[in-house]
């Protein structure tokens, strides 16, 4: 009790004000801060999302462009530690790479393969692997491997990424507990199965859960393999892509037996990893502070696994694979002044509830974002973003304000929404009392 009373005090007093400073180094940026969302005790009051602490450090070098004679490198690392003591953590990026001739560059480490912009933009977490620290804002987390990348006189570049090591996505995090056989988090957007389960009409009974982990080397060894053509030239960017690559979130097998009989209904997890094939294009237009692009992205899973209906209705864990195709585009215009822009995307690959309802909802269906951000003066700044899917009317409302109180304070106050539809069937639905009215503070390096 005394240690948690202690962290609620401390983060209590940071929030008073915001501290930034900008470093001297054009190489390393970063900032340590923390979040409080108890400015309204209705909105948004879920253990994990009341407040937490945050950690920002980046560290980079880049060559890539010029590929001069230096070794370029990056290091990108994030922390939260959350009122539930949960401390997560997001290695982004961890590379060196250096010029092999002119026109050869080879990179090694974690990165962030940059070739699909509607993955990046809709957080759809197919190629690259996600941060998701909150799901407002995903961000990225890079692949292990290494890169090679050809430039030619004429524009054309020609890109190969290969790895043997697998590392998953991390975040939000399950505490699994052997002993009390239960699968619980403390992390507000992690989506955790049933504790109980109705047998019979009125007979409720609890599950009790049994994971089978497997063996380290059956999850690190798994290759990546990945292949980029594109152009560059002043005004225009093209990437076309394909990979065939573990998916960045495990699966997982379940068995149950519903004994109506039984004291416990006893649940069997195993966590499994499948390879799945991605690919893409992106043509991207690009003049001063003016940005269009069209995106697409298809995903084919490898193994379509067949999935128990009554385990997976019993626990809510949903195994079944499907194929997914999106297509996007979008316009933006940023500059030190204001920002503006609007993306948008549309699944083109079926889904319907009522016979793929053992698989997990799509993120997003037919769906479009308006962003905006005004700079006024040399301390206040203003954001706004909003997303709003058609098909199903779910909504993410985003907005923020800064102030500069110096050259090394900063104070911020935001609110973020999620609107889901009347029947609560839908990707976001699980997460809508995840709002937050906050204020936020960063001392920035």
């Amino acid at each position: 009790m005394k240690r948690t009373l202690k962290f609620k005090s401390v983060y209590a007093c940071l929030l008073v004000l915001s501290t930034e400073s900008f470093a001297n180094t054009q190489y390393i940026n970063g900032h340590i801060g923390a979040l409080s969302n108890q400015a309204n005790e209705e909105i948004g009051n879920v253990p994990g999302n009341r407040f937490n602490g945050n950690m920002f450090f980046d560290y980079h070098k880049d060559n890539s462009t010029t590929y001069t004679k230096d070794i370029e490198r990056r290091f990108t690392i994030a922390s939260q530690v959350n009122d539930q003591s949960l401390t997560t953590f997001s290695l982004q990026e961890a590379y060196v790479g250096g010029q092999l001739t002119k026109k050869d560059h080879l990179r090694l480490g974690r990165q962030i393969l940059p070739w699909s912009t509607v993955d990046h933009v809709w957080g759809f977490g197919k190629l690259n692997n996600r941060r998701n620290f909150d799901f407002f804002d995903p961000g990225q987390e890079g692949l292990t491997g290494l890169l090679y990348e050809r430039r030619s006189s004429n524009g054309m570049r020609y890109k190969a990424f290969a790895s043997g090591i697998y590392v998953p996505e991390l975040n939000p995090p399950l505490d699994i507990d052997k002993k009390d056989r239960t699968i619980t988090s403390r992390h507000p957007w992690a989506e955790v199965p049933a504790r109980t389960v109705e047998i019979e009409p009125g007979n409720w009974k609890t599950i009790a859960y049994d994971v089978d982990y497997p063996e380290p080397q059956d999850v690190i060894y798994r290759y990546t393999l990945g292949a980029n053509i594109g152009y560059e030239s002043k005004h225009w960017v093209m990437d076309n892509f394909v990979s065939r690559k573990p998916e960045n979130t495990m699966s997982t097998k379940v068995s149950i037996n519903l004994d109506p009989a039984a004291d416990v209904i006893e649940a069997k997890i195993t966590p499994q990893f499948y390879y799945h094939d991605v690919m893409g294009s992106t043509l991207k237009y690009r003049n001063k502070d003016i940005e269009m692009y069209v995106s697409g992205l298809a995903v084919r899973p490898n193994t379509y696994p067949d999935g128990d209906r009554d385990a997976i209705r019993a626990t809510d864990i949903k195994t079944e694979k499907r194929r997914e195709d999106y297509m996007g585009g979008g316009i933006s215009r940023t500059n030190d002044l204001y920002g503006i822009g609007i993306h948008y995307v549309a699944r083109l690959s079926p889904y319907d509830r009522s016979k793929e309802s053992l698989s997990l909802d799509p993120r997003w269906n037919q769906a479009v974002d308006l962003f905006v951000m005004r700079n006024i003066g040399r301390k206040f700044s203003v954001s706004g973003d909003l997303k709003y899917d058609m098909l199903t009317t779910d909504r993410l409302t985003m907005f923020r304000a800064s102030y500069k109180v110096s050259k090394e304070m900063q104070m911020s106050l935001g609110v973020n929404m999620i609107g889901t539809p009347s029947d609560g069937k839908s990707y976001w639905s699980p997460f809508t009392n995840n709002d937050a009215v906050y204020g936020a503070l960063r001392y920035v390096f």
